[in-house]
């Protein structure tokens, strides 16, 4: 039978509404109060420097290099998330600005007022809001048109927007294609003795966590300085992963922020990367942290906003050259980084044809992908050249433009360039959508930290508002909505060595296609998989293979993918499936898989079936 995959990673980022109401009975007189107010999102702040804290005049300079960043500073006051999401969306003044933006939300992770992720677009356009907070520190990225800001932490005094016209800087945005190799060369010199060779400290642990990153900073910047760099850094790259539909493999995780003794040699962003590359005490922090790359945020003048070793020469991914530089006196800092970091997986410009045949980044409709450098920074959007990905009917790339690929080809390798570091990390595992009043089964995957683990499931219909107090690795709840199609599980794993992690997974609710039945109460004819006499073949394969299962009738499954590490390589993959005998056909190869066992799953509500598989490529991805 034919197969149409309806929603696949993305899925949970499907557009959703969020209605927030006050009930007179209920609400308190805060609540009631900003029920009426305005939705914006930024308020005026301090006036100026000289009214500031003496904690926020030190934040200010360091975020300022005391007061000399070349561009726009604003002073703003962030009022809480809960007051201004309405409707699936909210208003961005920028104050003291004239126009708005009216930002379309697409995504919500929150655990409290202090603690949160939203992502959205500015409008329909392919500009990015970003708005974050860690236990109180707020950051983010705001793209408008012709200006853009970024958003970061000045403790009680607020918020500090650093704006930029979206034209600065774009003639010296990277330095990936300046110089020779030759010169480059000459500068490894003695210190190449003393640095590490190619594939040292590669190895891999039982256990699994995201790739990591190491932020280090001179002595003349800001730890706070750097520290919101380096969140909002994470952020923006983590967004483009997401939004580019790549696995959770190819995800970053912050392994430090650290003061360094290096300092610049050379005017020559490019040379400076490469002796970065060869500082034994860089080295040292690189190991002590375990971090698979590292980048360096420095207020130094150099001849471009950002570099790493030169590639043609260094050929990325390279253990010994996973290095990057950021100067701070550029604006648009994160974009710079991430892109940056980008390159040290392989990811090349829109019109470099060295390294992989189809590494370069993308240029349609007058946008920039992430590793494109055809315009202004503030047009780069967060998403990688992929033609698989449309917008406005044009495709975000083609076959020699596909940074996409690049990413999850490539991740596996940078992932395995430092031991892995017994961090706790976990996920939901589970269908992305569903039918209202129906009763769909997650499971909690927990790796790294001690087992054993303890589970706390909670739910919401806002995503701000959450209720309940599940145990146990798998949660079955019915799904419902209010008016906005959206649910909300979160979960929080406790490791016996005392770590404990938080994640969220948004489900789309689709209202019951059979009607009549009450709020809570199970259909009774749910789809039903049956996981005795599924099968998967062949076994091994080289390429495809086919799932047979039965199932009791009409409805969608997911399909997962994921090694015996638990690093997934596809998830929530959702296909249309026929009462009686299903096949769902896969093909591994796109996986860009290496030969090992790995499982597959399929999930509708009730058992899960679970086939492992022996993938064994006529030849290495």
């Amino acid at each position: 039978m034919e197969f149409l995959w309806t929603n696949g990673y993305v899925s949970c980022s499907r557009v959703f509404a969020l209605w927030l109401v006050c009930l007179a009975i209920a609400c308190t007189s805060l609540t009631c109060a900003y029920a009426q107010e305005s939705r914006e999102l930024l308020l005026p702040g301090k006036p100026d420097y000289e009214s500031l804290s003496g904690n926020g005049k030190q934040l200010y300079n360091g975020l300022t290099n005391n007061r000399q960043y070349p561009g726009e500073t604003i002073i703003v006051q962030m009022r809480p998330i809960a007051e201004v999401l309405s409707n699936n969306g909210l208003k961005i003044t920028i104050p003291g600005r004239e126009g708005q933006y009216d930002v379309r939300v697409k995504t919500i992770e929150y655990s409290d007022a202090e603690n949160y992720k939203i992502y959205g677009t500015v409008g329909e356009s392919l500009l990015s809001v970003l708005l974050t907070s860690r236990n109180g520190m707020k950051g983010g990225m705001i793209q408008g048109p012709e200006r853009s800001y970024e958003i970061c932490d000045l403790g009680e005094d607020g918020q500090l927007l650093l704006g930029f016209d979206n034209d600065a800087g774009k003639a010296n945005f990277c330095a990936s294609g300046i110089g020779a190799a030759e010169k480059a060369l000459r500068q490894q010199s003695d210190a190449d003795e003393r640095a590490r060779k190619p594939g040292d400290n590669a190895k891999i642990e039982p256990c699994n966590t995201f790739i990591r990153v190491l932020f280090i900073h001179a002595n003349n910047v800001s730890p706070v300085s750097a520290a919101n760099h380096a969140y909002n850094t994470i952020d923006i790259f983590n967004q483009t992963v997401i939004n580019s539909g790549l696995p959770g493999a190819a995800l970053i995780e912050l392994a430090g922020v650290a003061q360094t003794t290096f300092m610049k040699t050379d005017h020559d962003i490019h040379k400076d990367v490469l002796a970065l590359s060869n500082s034994v005490s860089v080295q040292n922090l690189c190991n002590q942290n375990k971090a698979d790359l590292v980048l360096l945020l420095a207020w130094e003048d150099h001849n471009a906003a950002g570099g790493v070793p030169y590639p043609p020469t260094y050929k990325h991914p390279n253990s010994n050259r996973s290095y990057a530089i950021v100067g701070l006196t550029n604006p648009n800092i994160p974009v710079i980084g991430a892109h940056e970091l980008s390159h040290l997986f392989g990811c090349n410009h829109e019109s470099e044809i060295f390294g992989l045949p189809y590494a370069q980044g993308y240029i349609f409709l007058g946008f920039n992908t992430l590793v494109a450098t055809g315009t202004a920074p503030g047009s780069k959007i967060f998403y990688y050249s992929n033609p698989s990905k449309i917008f406005a009917g044009s495709p975000m790339g083609d076959a020699t433009h596909n940074n996409a690929k690049v990413m999850n080809d490539k991740a596996s390798v940078v992932k395995a360039f430092r031991p892995e570091p017994n961090v706790l990390n976990g996920w939901v595992y589970g269908p992305y959508s569903g039918y209202e009043y129906q009763v769909y089964t997650y499971e909690a995957i927990a790796k790294c930290g001690k087992p054993p683990y303890t589970y706390q499931w909670k739910e919401s219909t806002d995503g701000i508002n959450y209720s309940g107090n599940g145990t146990g690795e798998f949660h079955s709840v019915g799904l419902y909505h209010n008016g906005n199609h959206q649910f909300y599980l979160k979960l929080k794993i406790t490791s016996s060595d005392g770590q404990v992690v938080e994640n969220w997974m948004q489900i789309w609710v689709d209202d019951d296609p059979n009607g009549g039945y009450r709020k809570g109460q199970k259909e009774r004819d749910s789809l039903q998989i049956k996981s005795e006499g599924a099968i998967v073949r062949p076994n091994p394969t080289s390429g495809r293979v086919e799932i047979i299962f039965n199932a009791e009738k009409v409805g969608e499954v997911e399909v997962g993918l994921a090694d015996l590490n638990g690093r997934v390589h596809m998830r929530g993959q959702v296909y249309q499936c026929n009462a009686g005998r299903n096949v769902i056909n896969l093909d591994l190869v796109e996986k860009g898989l290496a030969s090992g066992v790995y499982m597959i799953t399929v999930s509708g509500s009730g058992p899960v079936i679970r086939k492992k598989v022996i993938y064994q490529p006529t030849s290495r991805p």
